[in-house]
């Protein structure tokens, strides 16, 4: 019995995860919970691991059935003629393989035999490379909870929605186009950019010539490429749309969610001949074996430099399964905003503490200064308290002789009775009177100077106290008259909107906000308007993307916010969307 199916999708701008649950008829799948990563996931055919660890990073613990781009695959059918099935798979092994360069150990393959008429042998032939998903192995090995059951092509997921007759099917899935040619098998893999969807109609036209027998041509896409590919194929193939395109408004385009059905019910029903690869961990090990030994003779004297770990990601979101789809979309970019965010914060929170240890500083300073200069002027009050007797001087200032006849007295040669009865006040050491008076004018220094210290600064106190008071009189400048120059606007140039290759992208959650505006501009009568996603990151608001500001450009800025309602801003930033040529202008759409 069908459980709950888990499918991630990896494309070049963007990855899809999706979970679904059974519904009431056998094999048949309802979409439970989706989620939309924006990113780089591919650059070229070569998978980019640091992208991929951030989305692995994302997931939720479980298994998952992965589905990549056709052009990373070999998807081919092969006509040979052999007298039975054995010899068909001898053949296979013993010449054509090793003819095309397809080993079991460079490749994951798959070949079946899809029908036999009369000794000819039509064979589907799969074949993906170890190298491309290597990234994608080392990846997981850090990842041990999440597991990838299968890997299978786009196309052939689709087979289920797809009519068994002859006939080619064109899905949309993200900013590209996927074309194959069905009938059991897939063959004629081919992939475009939504905005060459026209050159898709040229390529039926030249499949129906090599193929009579095809029938149809089934589309899961959004309006803008269903109407460029009636136009263009209404006289060569009967053109059917399976997507709703009343719901193309809806968080969530309808040709996505069909084609993400579909793929499950596809994965659940084997008649389909799905190719299901299983990942070859062991053939990335010896992949990194390989390039140690080669590189051991360049590496013994090199110090290896420290590797930076990266940023630690958020947690996925956990959205519990029920009836009603929750639609989430995200950006890789986003944790580097706010990885900066965080880093600006830490600079605002450092920057407090350092006022802080500095207000703390200063208030210390200013305490230690109050404080050493109330001591400095508390140091005479002190002593004051102790009055110094002067007297005891005074013999000596007025009669400088008693000091000899003090001498004469010790030594014996004057008598006490000679000397006149006078009273004395003599010391009791005679070296102290010196230390005495060295210390009164120490004393009498330091009360002078801490007097002016402190005089010096209740005068500086005062002074600016009475210049803060002084009331501030404001002089106002005469106005000089200045002669009014009435400035002629530019008039600006009329434009041909058929000249003109307008891309619309969504930078915002809304699902078909671009269809819906491009819409509006194909109104007023440009001709090439074309619809998709974003790849940059703007800020809040709508803008014009073009090479130059010139007034040709400023004209068609004006064009387009009559056409559209909305208020632009003209930026030369074009090169964030497209390059080259393709296109005139970008239209983003980012609010």
């Amino acid at each position: 019995m069908p459980t709950d199916t888990r499918l991630l999708y990896i494309l070049s701008d963007l990855a899809y995860i999706a979970k679904l649950v059974p519904a009431k008829k056998a094999h048949d799948f309802v979409l439970s919970d989706f989620r939309q990563i924006n990113g780089e996931f591919l650059d070229e055919n070569v998978l980019l691991e640091k992208n991929l660890a951030k989305l692995f990073s994302k997931l939720e613990e479980g298994s998952y059935k992965l589905v990549l781009p056709d052009f990373l695959f070999t998807s081919t059918i092969v006509n040979i003629e052999m007298d039975d099935e054995e010899a068909v798979k001898e053949h296979l092994r013993t010449k054509l393989l090793p003819e095309l360069g397809i080993n079991d150990q460079d490749y994951y393959l798959d070949t079946t035999v899809l029908s036999n008429y009369k000794g000819s042998f039509k064979v589907q032939l799969t074949a993906l490379e170890k190298s491309v998903v290597a990234p994608l192995a080392k990846v997981l090995k850090d990842l041990p909870k999440v597991k990838i059951e299968a890997i299978s092509p786009l196309s052939w997921t689709s087979k289920s929605i797809i009519s068994l007759e002859p006939s080619v099917a064109i899905l949309q899935m993200g900013n590209h186009l996927f074309l194959a040619e069905h009938y059991i098998g897939v063959d004629q893999c081919y992939s475009v950019e939504v905005a060459e969807a026209a050159n898709f109609a040229e390529t039926v036209q030249t499949l129906k010539g090599a193929e009579p027998s095809l029938q149809t041509v089934y589309l899961l896409t959004n309006s803008l490429v269903d109407d460029a590919i009636k136009e263009k194929l209404k006289e060569t193939l009967p053109v059917q749309q399976l997507s709703d395109l009343a719901s193309e408004n809806e968080k969530m385009p309808s040709y996505v969610r069909q084609i993400i059905e579909a793929s499950a019910k596809t994965f659940s029903i084997k008649e389909f001949l799905l190719p299901q690869f299983i990942l070859d961990k062991n053939y990335e090990l010896k992949a990194e074996v390989d390039k140690k030994e080669d590189k051991d003779d360049e590496m013994d004297n090199l110090v290896k430099p420290a590797v930076v770990g990266e940023a630690v990601l958020p947690s996925p979101i956990t959205i519990p399964a029920t009836s009603q789809t929750e639609v989430v979309v995200e950006s890789l970019d986003d944790e580097d905003e706010s990885e900066e965010e965080s880093k600006d914060q830490a600079k605002v929170e450092l920057s407090k503490e350092v006022e802080v240890e500095v207000e703390k500083t200063a208030d210390s300073i200013k305490k230690s200064v109050e404080t050493e200069t109330k001591v400095a002027i508390e140091v005479p009050v002190k002593n004051e308290e102790k009055e110094v007797d002067f007297s005891q001087f005074a013999n000596l200032a007025i009669d400088p002789s008693v000091f000899d006849k003090s001498k004469k007295e010790e030594k014996g040669e004057t008598k006490m009775q000679d000397l006149p009865e006078k009273k004395l006040i003599k010391n009791q050491d005679d070296g102290s009177s010196v230390a005495k008076m060295i210390f009164i004018g120490f004393l009498s220094f330091v009360v002078t100077i801490a007097l002016g210290v402190g005089i010096g600064l209740a005068y500086l106190q005062w002074t600016n106290h009475q210049e803060s008071t002084k009331p501030m009189v404001e002089v106002e400048p005469s106005p000089t008259p200045v002669a009014e120059v009435t400035a002629t606007p530019t008039p600006l140039p009329e434009i041909n909107k058929a000249d003109y290759k307008i891309l619309v992208v969504n930078a915002t959650t809304k699902a078909g906000y671009a269809s819906t505006v491009a819409n509006k501009v194909k109104a007023a009568e440009f001709i090439s308007v074309t619809p998709q996603n974003a790849k940059g990151i703007y800020e809040e608001g709508d803008y014009l993307l073009v090479k130059e500001d010139n007034p040709t450009n400023q004209a068609l800025l004006k064009e387009l916010e009559t056409a559209t309602g909305l208020s632009l801003t003209l930026s030369t930033e074009i090169s964030k969307e497209v390059s080259g040529d393709a296109y005139n202008a970008v239209l983003v759409l980012g609010q």
